[in-house]
Parts: C-alpha cells; structure tokens; sequence
C-alpha cells in the first residue's frame, strides 16, 4: 500500500475514533435527544460530512456508539479479577455492572432501553456484544458447577434481576418513599442494599455453587 493511502487510512480511522468519543460526550452531558450529525460533528470539532464520510449518516454514527459503549461494558466486566471462588466472582461482577450503569446512566438507556425509535442494531450485533460482554459471568456459573444450556439460562437470570433492580434505581423508583418496602427515600444505601440483595436471592435460588 502506497504511504499516501496509509497515512489516509489512518486519518480515517483517527477521525472515526474522534467522533464516537464525541457521541459517548454528548450522550453523557445531554441525553439521547442530542444525538444528531450536526451536535457530534461540532463536538469533534469536525464537519457533518466527517460523519457521513466516516459512517455513513446517522444510523452508522449510533451503531458505532452502540458497539462502543458494550466494548466499554465488557472492559469494565472484564477488570473483575477471577478467583478460585466463582460465586463471589459472581456478586462482584454484579456489582461491578451496576457500578457502570450508575457511572453512565445515559449510555446505560442507550444500551438497553432503545429510546431512539428510528435506531436498531443491525444482523446479529445485539447477541454478539451481549454475549461478549457477559461471557465473564457466563464462565463464573460455569465454574461454579452449572455447565451446557443451564449455565447461559443461569447467567441470564442473573442478569434479570441486575438490569431489574439497576432499571428501578436510575429511574428513581428506589430513591422515592416506600416504607413498607424499607425504602424511606433519604436512605441513600437502600437501592444498593435492595441490589446486592436481589442478586444473593438469584444466586441461592439457582443453587448455584452446589453440588
């Protein structure tokens, strides 16, 4: 390949980079709402033909984000240390997941909540970034004792109740008043004791871990 077209291949591919950082900032500091051509492209400090050069529109810009903000969730799942005991490898991957969802509520409704009615993954993109970024609990169950199809069945109970309870507490459900649940509402650990929990019950009703 001639040294002009490398060089160019890489500007592209730094340019591309810039601006699904540019959407990961917009996202965060505004919201779904924000997630035009136009805002991300003066968020890089680019052009909106940057966009449509590089993605190919709109469409192609989200999928990117898409793809990039499960890319992050795997890393975070993948920063969990795995140890010779998979059930607390278990509850410290759970929480590990709420700890994102809280980090980035709005990239979190991305991910999950499809707020974009004019947005869906396309082919098969959704299973492969789910199944890249859960396969650490995936291989905890697995360790834990529970191997083939119940081991996936599981793990995807497991993550019920997770995204369940993560969904309650950054729509504020858990935050508002509901003493006869033991939730006050000035109780700032309720939603992550009502968490860790949740998961605990999941975790035993499974039986995971024993023989």
């Amino acid at each position: 390949m001639a040294r002009g077209a490398t060089a160019d291949s890489t500007a592209n591919a730094e340019l591309a980079e810039r601006l699904v950082d540019a959407a990961l900032r917009v996202l965060a500091a505004h919201g779904v709402g924000e997630l035009s051509v136009r805002r991300v492209a003066e968020e890089a400090a680019s052009s909106t033909m940057g966009v449509y050069s590089r993605f190919g529109g709109r469409a192609g810009l989200l999928e990117a984000l898409y793809q990039r903000s499960f890319q992050l969730l795997t890393q975070a799942l993948g920063t969990v240390p795995t140890t010779d005991d998979p059930i607390n490898d278990l509850r410290e991957l759970a929480y590990a997941y709420r700890d994102f969802a809280l980090d980035g509520p709005q990239r979190y409704l991305f991910m999950f909540s499809r707020p974009l009615p004019d947005f869906e993954p396309t082919g098969g993109l959704h299973a492969q970034v789910l199944q890249a970024a859960f396969a650490p609990v995936i291989g905890a169950v697995r360790r834990s004792g529970t191997q083939g199809p119940a081991a996936t069945r599981a793990a995807y109970c497991l993550w019920c109740v997770m995204h369940g309870l993560v969904g309650l507490e950054l729509t504020d459900v858990l935050r508002a008043p509901l003493t006869t649940w033991g939730v006050t509402g000035e109780d700032t650990a309720a939603a992550e004791r009502m968490y860790r929990a949740g998961v605990q019950a999941m975790i035993t009703g499974l039986e995971l871990g024993n023989p």
